[in-house]
């Protein structure tokens, strides 16, 4: 460990030990039942909730996933929006059995996104790009 990192760790009191189960994404307000219909349907998330925030201009979308974890969809003109995969973050959705969720993606009309990281890729309506992992 450098001793930059130390410092920075000793005076932040705490390290960081874990990624947290809540994801919150920006789209743009044109993407909303774009973005219901791919997690409720082609992604079989469950039925995608609508939440009204104070101070929000718009409802924001909020996906509970069947095995824990929340993926809150906030929604501003200003959000990153492309036909093709987005160079921001992308996320890891977990299933038992990955390459059926990949064939029900594409079924549904998903875009496959080819990179060597995993075999399972795949873009949400937008651009924001999800893995398809194992869960165990």
């Amino acid at each position: 460990m450098s001793r930059r990192w130390r410092v920075v760790r000793r005076r932040a009191g705490q390290v960081v030990t874990a990624l947290g189960s809540n994801v919150h994404i920006f789209a743009r307000p044109q993407r909303r039942q774009e973005l219901a219909w791919c997690f409720e349907t082609a992604l079989g998330c469950g039925p995608v909730a609508t939440v009204e925030h104070p101070g929000m201009d718009q409802p924001m979308l909020l996906v509970r996933f069947p095995s824990g974890g929340h993926l809150s969809i906030e929604f501003t003109d200003d959000a990153p929006d492309a036909a093709h995969p987005r160079l921001g973050a992308w996320l890891e959705l977990r299933t038992e059995n990955p390459a059926a969720l990949m064939r029900a993606a594409l079924d549904a009309g998903l875009t496959e996104v080819k990179h060597p990281g995993h075999p399972y890729y795949v873009m949400a309506p937008g651009g924001q790009v999800f893995t398809i992992a194992p869960a165990s």
